[in-house]
Parts: structure tokens; C-alpha cells; sequence
């Protein structure tokens, strides 16, 4: 089954991009789908397990512009807005929202998103194996994702692409088409975006063709993979129904090996490929190639295995930087422009040279402050070329860094011999991290058995980072730790250069039991 998939990957030049559906939230959050959703939000309304039903029955008596289920949602939506704002439950909450409510936000989609968010935190322990791949794809193996998930998983694995939320800012925005996240019905992190009920679809059917139009690119360069959708989603539909309008039969039998739609096989169905025809008004029909499997996990190993050489995060960097160079004719600080003479290259006026970080080109990755090492450990943000950093960074910093930096990260990309100097900052065991004093002392900590989701609730995450050395090594958990550290840093951009000498310590000696939790068995595996 990989073989067959990663054959259909390999026509292409471009990465696919993902389509990725709420099937996905249920599977990995143990989200509810659309009906159990609103089943929940019904029953907050009334209690009464029959809630649910009696807003079917209203909506059907009402009638439906847009569809049964955004008729329920607004059904649901009135009464549970009226109950919010008088309810005990609720108390604390609407002291948490008054600034959106002051924005006329709806109490309903405010307990949606607060419901999302949550949910969002925990993964389903049954498929981690599964969800460990699937992060795995974010640096060479897709070109971005399209969503009508609400909940934060997608970004949250691939931290390093950039999020747009809702049609405006889709339409508005000029987007690079790689390394980049389209949440067409909104996202848990701006309640007023989600669209759910019948006044939120109507304003997206009018607005479709526009969207349409920019993710029509989209189709017609990348293959896309659907996943986490029933084939006769209503939302595919929708967009489905809008590229067909907009494409002859002639382009529409271009683009059907690039439709690859990923299905459970449930209820003991064999696994297969097959190709499935969907038609619409007009006489026109759209085929795409259907993908029945029992697991996601040959569907990703072939996706890892159609790998880019470039990765994705660094190439819309670039194309962002050469963008915002033609628009504003000036180049950013990540940028250099110069004009050369012509006898130099004969045919070229200028040449653009684009590096990671602001006069990269002066100074080299030999160069590179330990700073941005740290940093890119955790956030994974600034592009950097493994082949490079060990071949020539790294030797370079170890030397004033009495061999004691996070290396793993880069040596599970690198192909070639290990410098003799690299070599010697691998740590083989966890306690090769730490200090003779913390080994020595650790025992009588009295939170040696704690964790960080635990310690974090009662600790500030200076505090927090000091005590990390003295946990158990199997009471540190790399979404954990990870999570803390990337919070830290993306709310304190200059702390790893600017802040107090001890914190800076505590802080990277941190980043490198992360570094060796998260990379050094992988850079081990044959």
C-alpha cells in the first residue's frame, strides 16, 4: 500500500498539500464530530437526553437554507446564548471573555473555541506512533494544509508554518502557497472566526467563489490529499463544487490523479486503491483517486519517504523575502542585493543573496551566535542547513563552549563524517547532560518524582527550569518539556542573550535535554 501511494506522490514535482477533516480531531483529541458536538452544546441548554432531537425537529420545521446541521447549530446557539449569560456555570467564564463579548462575540462560539483549546492539549495515547509521523512531515514532505478543523492540532505539530484564519484573512493576505496553514471555517484561537451556524454558511457560500479562486492554485500544482473526510463530506462538496465551475472538462481530467482521498477501511473492508467519480451540475464530474486503509502509518511513510531537498519553513522564507523585495523595492534584513559588473556574469544584472539571519552571507555559518543554535533547537524557525551546521558551526561554538551544546537536533539530518569535535559533544546517556553536583544531590529533592505538566502548577517556569535536571529522566516527556520551552521563548524572544546569567544557564542546559530526548535515539536508528 505505501508503494502504490508514494508511486502517485512521485508524478508530481510539487509536495502535496493536506486536506485535513474533523476524522483527524477524532481521532487523535477524541473530539466529537459535528453531531456530537452539538449533541454536547444541546444538553448544556436543557438537560434532557432528547435535547438534541427537539432542535432537529425545530430545524426542520423551520426549513434550511444552507443545510440541516448549521440550522441546529443556530437553533442551539439562540437558546444556549440566553442560558449563558444567567447560568452559575458559566460565572467564571464570562468574566474571562468580557472583551470579547464588548466585541459582540457569541457566548456559543466563545465556549466552542474555549472547548477546542483544551481538547487540544491531550492526544490520544492509542495512536502516538501515528501522531509521532505525522510530525514528522512538516519540514519536507508536504508543501502546507488546508483545514475546516476549529481545534489547534495541526498547528501545534507543525509549529514552524505560518497560520491564516478565516476567509478574510486568506483573501487579504499574500500568501506564499508553502510551509503555511489555511483554517478555512476559523480556529479556536479567534472564537469570532468559527463557522458553524447557518448565518456563518451563508456568508461563506457568498464569498466561496473568491476563496476558491486562491486555493484553485492550489489544486492545480500540488496533489491533495483528504484526510479525516467521508467522501461525500457536504463541505468538500462545496469547494469541490466551486473549482469544477471554474474548469473546463479538459483541465478538470488534468488535475484527477492529484485528488487522492485517504479512507478508514472499517468494519474488516480490505484495503484498496481504487478511482471514484463525483459529478456535479453541468454534466461535468471530477475523478480522484480513493485510498481505503486500515492505518494512516503507510500513507505517511510514504509521504516521508517523497521528500523535498529544501525544507518547506526555509523556502517560504525566501519566497516571502523576494516577495516584500519586488513590492517594496528594498530588501529585508534577512536580505542582501548587489549589482555585479557584466563581465563577471554576463547575463545577470543582480544578484539576490538570501540567508537565515540578517549579513548571513558576510559571516557564515562559522559565524553563527550560539544563540540562534538554541533557539532554532526548539522553535525550529530559521532554516538552517544541517549539512553546514556540523560541517562548520558547530566545531567552530563547541570549542568556547566547553563541548556542551545541543547537536542531535542537526546530526540526524547530516550524511556525512562526523568532525572529530562534533563527535565528542555526544551524550550517550542522559546522565552525561548533567553536573557531577545535580547527580550528586538530585535524590533529596522533593520533587524528584514530579513532572513538568505538574510542576508547572505550582511553579513559576524560571523556578521550573532550574528543578528540570533533577526529575527522573522517565518523568521527563519531550511534548512536555517542549511545549514549556517553546512558550518561554516565543514569549521572551531575547531572553537566550539578554536575560540574567543564571536563567540563560538553566534555560540551555534545558534546550539540551530536549535536544537529546527528542533526537538522539533517532540519530542512533539504522
Amino acid at each position: 500500500m505505501k508503494n502504490a501511494i508514494l508511486k502517485r506522490l512521485k508524478k508530481y514535482d510539487h509536495l502535496p498539500f493536506l486536506f485535513l477533516g474533523s476524522g483527524l480531531s477524532i481521532r487523535y483529541l477524541g473530539l466529537e464530530n459535528w453531531v456530537g458536538l452539538l449533541r454536547k452544546f444541546a444538553q448544556m441548554v436543557t438537560d434532557n437526553e432528547f435535547a438534541y432531537e427537539m432542535y432537529v425537529q425545530q430545524a426542520k420545521a423551520s426549513g434550511c437554507k444552507e443545510g440541516e446541521l448549521p440550522k441546529i447549530a443556530e437553533l442551539i446557539e439562540h437558546d444556549f446564548n440566553m442560558r449563558w449569560f444567567k447560568d452559575d456555570r458559566f460565572r467564571n467564564n464570562r468574566t474571562e471573555s468580557a472583551d470579547e463579548l464588548r466585541r459582540s462575540i457569541s457566548p456559543f462560539k466563545i465556549e466552542i473555541a474555549g472547548y477546542m483549546r483544551e481538547r487540544s492539549k491531550t492526544y490520544e495515547p492509542e495512536y502516538a506512533s501515528e501522531i509521532e509521523q505525522f510530525k514528522q512531515l512538516e519540514m519536507r514532505s508536504i508543501g502546507g494544509v488546508l483545514t475546516t478543523n476549529y481545534d489547534s492540532f495541526i498547528e501545534d505539530v507543525f509549529p514552524s508554518y505560518t497560520k491564516y484564519v478565516g476567509q478574510e484573512e486568506l483573501l487579504f493576505s499574500p500568501l506564499q502557497g508553502i510551509s503555511e496553514i489555511y483554517k478555512i471555517h476559523g480556529c479556536c484561537s479567534k472564537p469570532e472566526s468559527i463557522i458553524i451556524n447557518e448565518s456563518d454558511y451563508v456568508d461563506f457560500s457568498e464569498k466561496n467563489a473568491y476563496l476558491a479562486a486562491k486555493i484553485l492554485t492550489i489544486f492545480l500544482e500540488h496533489p491533495i490529499v483528504f484526510i479525516g473526510y467521508s467522501i461525500n463530506d457536504s463541505n468538500i462538496e462545496i469547494i469541490l463544487k466551486s473549482i469544477v465551475k471554474c474548469l473546463s472538462s479538459e483541465n478538470l481530467e488534468k488535475i484527477r490523479e492529484r485528488l487522492i482521498f485517504v479512507e478508514r477501511a472499517k468494519n474488516g473492508a480490505a484495503e484498496e486503491i481504487s478511482t471514484y467519480s463525483k459529478s456535479f451540475e453541468g454534466g461535468k464530474a471530477i475523478d480522484m483517486t480513493r485510498v481505503r486503509i486500515k492505518s494512516y502509518e503507510p500513507l505517511y511513510q510514504a509521504l516521508l519517504e517523497n521528500q523535498a531537498k529544501y525544507n518547506a519553513p526555509m523556502l517560504r522564507r525566501l519566497k516571502q523575502d523576494i516577495y516584500e523585495l519586488v513590492l517594496a523595492n528594498k530588501p529585508t534584513g534577512r536580505m542582501r542585493v548587489m549589482n555585479l559588473e557584466d563581465d563577471k556574469l554576463e547575463d545577470v544584472e543582480v544578484v539576490v543573496g538570501v540567508g537565515v539571519l540578517a549579513n548571513f552571507g558576510l559571516r557564515g555559518y562559522a559565524g553563527l551566535p550560539v544563540e540562534e543554535l538554541y533557539g532554532d533547537v526548539v522553535l525550529d524557525n530559521r532554516g538552517f542547513d544541517a549539512e553546514s551546521i556540523v560541517t562548520f558551526a558547530l566545531p567552530a561554538l563547541l570549542t568556547s563552549n566547553s563541548l556542551n551544546l545541543p547537536v542531535h537536533k542537526y546530526l540526524l539530518d547530516f550524511k556525512g563524517n562526523i568532525p572529530e569535535r562534533v563527535k565528542l559533544a555526544i551524550k550517550e546517556n542522559f546522565d552525561d547532560l548533567l553536573s557531577g553536583t545535580i547527580k550528586k544531590n538530585r535524590e533529596k529533592k522533593a520533587h524528584r518524582n514530579e513532572t513538568i505538566d505538574s510542576l508547572v502548577k505550582t511553579m513559576s517556569v524560571a523556578k521550573l527550569l532550574q528543578a528540570l535536571p533533577d526529575l527522573r529522566e522517565e518523568n521527563i516527556k519531550v511534548t512536555e518539556l517542549h511545549n514549556l520551552l517553546k512558550d518561554f521563548l516565543t514569549k521572551n524572544p531575547s531572553i537566550l542573550s539578554s536575560g540574567n546569567s543564571g536563567l540563560k544557564t538553566d534555560l540551555k542546559r534545558a534546550i539540551r535535554i530536549y535536544d537529546w530526548l527528542k533526537y538522539h535515539q533517532k540519530t542512533k536508528e539504522p
